[in-house]
């Protein structure tokens, strides 16, 4: 039998198969391997298991590792995995996906295996009917249909044997008679699941209601108040929930595993989303594998809740509840120990630190008494933390939890503090603030200064939206405080037009815009929306008028409506952006020919044609063009889309006669030859509207091709005869999408690539006022491989990189939306969904900016293309601020494959503080609360960095430090596999 190792994992899982797509180093592909093995062996004594790993360092593929050996064990087996919300269901189900990928799979058994589900319905439903469910952990606390408490309510009273007139009775006081009775076996629950599916598991349903809710079930309300309980609609509507909870707990079957991501979104056991976990899946499960880089965010107590739901698997111990709280009580002592060590070495010269760090060198077991009393204070507290660490600690964590960190954070990311002041003039609204916060309490009325506070630091928008400057909240009473209120009201209002102002907003704008001009990404997190929009408002702003600037190098005398298309007296009114757009992308010019893809300079580019052979080409594409029925648009005046297909594929077609002699792939003479190509170009169907114009109509070309247009064409250097490697990797279906996609990108307002190509054009002695076309296009072809041209083939090429390692759906998703938009700047207040916004930002090309609140906090990599981070808002929850950072520091991320290159590459995280406002008191909280989670979850201490002397700490020594980590990391110990 064979050994449950790394060996035997990799007889049927490859997570190795994606470490050239995704550039994730092996070594951290072999720990994940030791994380799915170290699982597995406590899975043999435990019912769950913690997958703590830092951000970003890739749970989701363990813990798909894990159920593949879960299934690979016991291949009838059936999961159920819940995730945070519809997005990350969307992204789970891709994942599982990739995992079975035919060109790299990492475990085939996953395909056709998973169902996601969106309501409790289909919960149900693809729990029955496939053996992996996937399901946001929201539909537990979704709306409550009329429809459905109806129902419930109806089941109920059948159960008790109630009269009509008493089950009449009941329903006139619920809800004031707002719904009636139902023939609870006419009628769907859930409008989906027939009486004959629901009645095998009535009676159990309502027996655990009645047994668990206990006082909050409906048999106890109708027990102690009779038909007036039932007037009480939140007591009834609570009991309906438990009700219909238990109903569907019955209807699912046992699941072998339950994974949840981001599971500490479950530590409030109050919540309706905890409460239906825990009623729907309570002995439904054997074993459970929550996913949380923040088992504990503000407290270690919430690591309960967590322990509470794994009390919840069959296989559950009956005191795992006390094991739990046992190793509470154990935190609870550690972290007294801590602090005595952190108030001692305060206290410690630095005689006293060297003698320390050097006792510990010689006896690192601390057995030795020193001599000297404050020496021995210092090493009785060592001794008491390395024993509580060793004996306790550590085991008690182990038992549970699997955590990996990344050694190297400290090293390469970098904290940029920024601290502004308010100058002159704007600082005037803060001072108003203070003042009117002060009245406030002076005057004792209610309000949250806190929050108020974290609004004024935020923007002037979200201080003017904000609830004690809104012109919705009502006067004050007489006093200062109104007077106050007033006057910042109108100060904040007449800001509202101003251009800047805020010193926050200000920095965080100039910033942005130059990390723009450096091509580099910015993902900024803000927790009032009125400043997102602000923030996306001025960047968009600031963008255009660095823009405008740009074009006045080559129009020194343009205004801004000469440059960009508006609007006057109701009519569109060109700019020279807006005209020379036009041209690029209208067929009719010979410019439409510089950003499309000229196929006798990539798919032909062995074939030569010259001399004789050019002659018989130029003639074969008339031949082809008389042939072509097309618009009355397209017959008169030239088309070079239809010039560009026909003298291609008369091309292709004497390489297919022989004529011409060279090497060319078989589908690709196909498609080229294949009688569909002129009219509907590469990919042979008709394109959606902005991709690529089709030849369709009753009329005849009246023009024909000469040789100076079969030039253009057959020209061997341009745009993509430079970019034809990774161009090979595009599939064919979407090649003509690609091309057109970017070169839509290339020409749009927000891209500098047009100012940038025109000033290169004039220093080639174009006529830029003019552009006359074919002397552009010319230029447009050798701009490539200049200086000013070198940056945008880079940049085709990255995003061609990227776009080659996604799958067709993603990749179309990506052409469709983010280099469609060409958006400078996103944020995540317009409705978009997650996940577009993500593949969006992980592209190389815009959006550059991405403006997020809490939404883009969890679950979500936007790491491809990112190496920034701007705490615009803080938050008072240091996790939160480390799963913001993990969207852009996870495995594969951009800033180490930089590091790869160049070690000094950092991850910069930026944190704008007003001075002497509650920013800085925030970021002193945070830091304060980081200090003791970061420790107990394997970082060494840093005692100098946090400690609360008034004096700067001297550091432990560095063994010392060491010696305190708690080590929760994967160790795979070879086991013989069940059965």
């Amino acid at each position: 039998m064979e050994r449950r190792e790394r060996t035997w994992l990799r007889s049927f899982l490859h997570l190795d198969a994606r470490a050239d797509s995704t550039v994730v180093p092996l070594r951290d592909i072999e720990r994940q391997e030791d994380t799915v093995l170290r699982a597995l062996e406590m899975f043999d004594d435990q019912p769950g298991v913690v997958l703590a790993d830092e951000v970003g360092m890739g749970k989701t593929y363990e813990a798909l590792g894990v159920l593949a050996a879960r299934l690979h064990l016991m291949p009838d087996a059936r999961a159920l995995i819940l995730t945070p919300g519809p997005d990350l269901n969307t992204k789970w189900s891709k994942e599982l996906r990739a995992f079975c990928d035919t060109s790299r799979p990492m475990y085939r058994g996953f395909a056709g295996q998973s169902k996601a589900a969106s309501t409790l319905a289909e919960l149900v439903a693809a729990a029955r009917e496939t053996r992996i469910t996937i399901a946001p952990v929201n539909i537990f606390a979704g709306s409550r249909s009329l429809a459905d408490q109806a129902w419930l309510l109806s089941l109920w009273a059948d159960a008790q044997g109630l009269a009509g007139n008493q089950v009449a009775a009941i329903f006139r006081r619920y809800r004031e008679g707002a719904v009636a009775r139902v023939d609870v076996e006419q009628q769907a629950f859930l409008d989906t699941f027939e009486w004959s599916v629901i009645r095998p598991h009535v009676r159990e349903a309502l027996r655990r209601h009645k047994q668990r809710a206990g006082e909050g079930s409906l048999d106890a309300l109708w027990k102690s108040e009779e038909y007036d309980g039932f007037a009480n609609q939140r007591w009834v509507d609570d009991a309906l929930m438990d009700l219909r909870f238990r109903l569907v707990g019955q209807l699912i079957p046992d699941f072998d595993l339950l994974i949840v991501d981001e599971a500490h979104k479950l530590k409030n056991v109050d919540s309706v989303r905890a409460t239906g976990v825990r009623t729907v899946f309570e002995g439904r499960f054997d074993k459970a594998l929550f996913l949380t880089a923040t088992p504990f965010q503000l407290s270690v107590d919430e690591l309960k809740q967590v322990l509470s739901l794994f009390a919840l698997a069959r296989s559950a111990p009956a005191d795992l509840m006390e094991q739990a709280q046992r190793l509470l009580d154990d935190v609870a002592d550690y972290k007294q120990a801590y602090n005595e060590l952190e108030r001692v070495w305060s206290q410690a010269d630095e005689a006293v630190v060297s003698d320390f760090g050097a006792l510990f060198s010689r006896d690192p077991q601390l057995v030795e008494e020193p001599a000297d009393a404050s020496l021995r204070a210092v090493v009785l507290c060592a001794r008491r933390l390395l024993s509580l660490k060793a004996e306790r600690i550590e085991p008690g964590f182990r038992r549970w939890m699997i955590r990996s960190l990344r050694e190297d954070k400290r090293v390469y990311r970098r904290s940029h503090r920024s601290r502004l002041r308010a100058q002159g003039g704007a600082g005037v609204p803060f001072m108003l603030y203070e003042r009117f916060i002060a009245e406030l309490f002076r005057e004792k009325s209610r309000t949250h200064k806190a929050a108020v506070q974290i609004n004024m630091v935020s923007s002037y928008g979200a201080a003017r939206e904000g609830a004690l400057l809104s012109s919705e909240r009502q006067a004050l009473p007489d006093g200062d405080a109104e007077v106050y209120r007033g006057l910042l009201r109108s100060v904040v209002g007449e800001l509202r037009v101003e251009q800047g102002g805020h010193p926050k907003v200000d920095h965080v704008v100039r910033d942005a815009l130059e990390a723009v001009a450096r091509d580099e990404k910015t993902l900024i997190f803000c927790a009032r929306i009125e400043t997102l929009r602000e923030l996306k408002r001025r960047i968009e702003a600031e963008w255009e008028n660095l823009l405008v600037e740009r074009w006045r190098k080559v129009f020194p005398a343009a205004s801004h409506g000469d440059i960009f298309e508006h609007e006057l007296g109701g009519k569109r009114v060109d700019g020279h952006h807006s005209r020379l757009r036009d041209r690029f992308g209208r067929a009719q010019d010979a410019l439409y020919l510089a950003l499309r893809e000229r196929y006798t300079g990539t798919l032909l580019e062995s074939v030569v044609v010259e001399g004789a052979h050019l002659e018989l080409v130029i003639s074969r594409a008339n031949g082809l063009l008389r042939q072509q029925r097309v618009s009355k648009t397209q017959a008169e005046r030239m088309d070079w889309s239809l010039v560009k297909r026909c003298v291609e594929q008369a091309v292709a077609l004497f390489v297919q006669d022989g004529v011409l002699a060279g090497d060319v792939a078989p589908e690709v003479l196909r498609r080229l030859t294949d009688a569909r190509f002129v009219a509907l170009g590469f990919d042979l169907v008709a394109d959606d509207e902005g991709v690529e114009d089709s030849a369709v109509g009753d009329r005849t070309p009246s023009w024909s091709i000469d040789a100076g247009d079969a030039a253009l064409v057959l020209r061997r250097e341009h745009l993509w005869s430079y970019l034809k490697g990774p161009l090979f990797e595009v599939p064919p279906e979407l090649r003509v999408r690609t091309v057109e996609r970017l070169a839509s990108y290339l020409v749009a307002r927000n891209v500098p690539f047009l100012p940038e190509l025109l000033a290169f054009a004039r220093e080639q002695g174009v006529d830029v006022e003019a552009v006359e076309s074919r002397a552009l296009l010319l230029v447009v072809d050798r701009f490539w491989t200049t200086p000013r041209g070198r940056p945008w083939f880079e940049l085709l090429k990255r995003f061609l990189t990227y776009a080659g390692k996604l799958d067709e759906e993603r990749r179309r998703e990506v052409l469709d939306d983010a280099v469609h938009a060409g958006a400078l700047v996103r944020h995540t207040v317009d409705g978009e969904s997650r996940e577009r916004l993500r593949e969006a930002f992980n592209t190389p090309l815009y959006p550059m900016v991405l403006v997020a609140n809490e939404v883009m906090q969890e679950g979500l990599d936007l790491h491809h293309h990112c190496r920034r981070v701007v705490h615009h808002d803080l938050a008072w929850n240091p996790a939160q601020l480390e799963q913001r950072v993990g969207r852009v520091d996870r495995l594969g991320s951009l800033v180490q494959r930089l590091r790869a290159r160049q070690p000094d590459t950092t991850l910069d995280v930026h944190l704008p503080l007003i001075a002497n406002t509650i920013d800085e008191r925030l970021e002193r909280t945070v830091r304060l609360r980081e200090r003791w989670l970061e420790f107990l979850l394997g970082a060494a201490p840093r005692i100098e960095e946090y400690g609360l002397a008034d004096d700067p700490l001297k550091p432990l020594p560095e063994d010392f430090a060491q010696a305190l980590r708690v080590e929760l990391g994967p160790v795979a110990k070879a086991r013989l596999p069940d059965g």
